[in-house]
This record gives C-alpha cells, structure tokens and sequence, in this order.
C-alpha cells in the first residue's frame, strides 16, 4: 500500500521547462565532480603507485629510507580507502563551504586509495625483462622507468581509472546526501519534503549520466586496445 502511494505520487512526471534547465546544470555540476575526482585520484594514485611498489622500493638505495617510504605510501593508501566518501565529505564540509569542491575532494581521495593499490599491483607483477634491457644498454633508472616500466602500466592504468570513473559518478549521489552538492543534495532535499515526482527526475538523471559515463569510458578502452 505505502509503494502504491508512492509509485501514485511519483508519476507521471511533470516537469517544466524551470524544473529541466534546473536538472540540466544539477547534471553538469554532478559530472563535473565526477571527472575532477577520477582526475585527482588517477594522477596521485599514479605517483604513490610507484612509491608503493615492491621492485622500486628495492631498486633504491638499500637503507632504512627505502622500506620506510614504501610502507608509509601503502599506509597512505590503506587510510585514503579505508574511510568512506561519505565520512571524506563530511571533513572537507568541516574545511570547505558546502558545494562541489567538498564532493569532488572526498571522492578523489577515496577513489585514490583504491588505484593507488591497485596501480601499485600492477607495477609490481609487470614483467621487469624490458626495464633490465633498458638499463644493460646503459639508460639511468628514470629513463628506465620512463621507457621501459610506463608505456606498459599504462593502459592498465587507464582502464582502472575509466572504471572508478564510473563508480565515482553514482558516488557523487552518496556524497551529496550528506551536503557535497549535486544530485545528490537536492535528492536530500527533495526527499525531505516528499517530493516524490522530483526524485524520480533526479534518480533518472542519475541513471542517465552512469550510461554517458559508461559509453565514454567504453569507448576509450576500446580506442586503447585498437591503438
């Protein structure tokens, strides 16, 4: 009986051309967020990837440093991930004022500890035949790296971050529930006062932009692997 009455109040849809334009720039700020957290978490979980790496925290220097900066990277990592988005937004509310900065920040470092791990196991079991060809022929460690450890990580690398890309854009509803901005705060908002007919907007929107995320980043693994 309550989803009757739900579902009766739900539909149909009437929107008008205030509530579309509305939805179209609630839209644009959610995919926003999304591409600027999957931005920050792919480039910093590139970097500490490397840090956290086992055959680059042996190849340097054999001193306490070496281990020490390997297992501080991981630790990093394990706490980025460890915290949900949510608990992330909540803190950066705390530093920054409510909007999509706080969502995009939260999601970035949360999604960071999740490539930074898995980046880092990709460097770890890529083949280190090449990069020791690289060396024999006389190159230093970063040209190495560089030509012989990079250009094959990388479409791994891609295809992880396209995938937390499109986790990111259904996270930015969790985030905006508790005030980052976005769908996701105005579904709070709409929720609150039982505006059935708006939700399913927003939630249609929602559904909508996870399609356009997934057809984009399909469509850049394929041009990878052709290429």
């Amino acid at each position: 009986r309550l989803l009757a009455d739900v579902v009766s109040r739900a539909w149909p849809l009437q929107l008008t051309l205030a509530d579309g334009q509305q939805l179209w720039q609630l839209s644009l700020a959610t995919l926003a967020m999304s591409i600027l957290a999957a931005a920050l978490a792919a480039g910093g979980g590139s970097l500490l990837s490397f840090l956290a790496a086992r055959p680059f925290a042996t190849e340097r220097s054999q001193t306490w440093l070496s281990p020490l900066l390997r297992w501080a990277s991981s630790s990093l990592l394990l706490l980025m991930r460890a915290i949900p988005a949510p608990i992330w937004a909540l803190v950066f509310l705390f530093i920054f004022f409510p909007g999509m900065l706080p969502g995009a920040l939260a999601l970035a470092v949360y999604n960071l500890g999740i490539l930074g791990r898995l980046m880092a196991e990709v460097t770890e079991n890529q083949d280190e035949r090449p990069l020791q060809a690289i060396k024999a022929l006389g190159a230093n460690r970063s040209a190495a790296i560089l030509y012989g450890t990079v250009p094959a990580v990388t479409p791994r690398y891609l295809a992880y971050s396209l995938y937390r890309w499109e986790n990111a854009i259904r996270e930015t509803v969790v985030v905006g529930l508790v005030g980052a901005g976005g769908l996701g705060r105005e579904l709070t908002q709409q929720l609150a006062a039982f505006n059935y007919r708006a939700v399913l907007a927003l939630l249609l929107c929602v559904v909508l932009l996870t399609f356009v995320v997934d057809m984009v980043s399909t469509a850049v693994r394929r041009t990878t692997r052709a290429t």
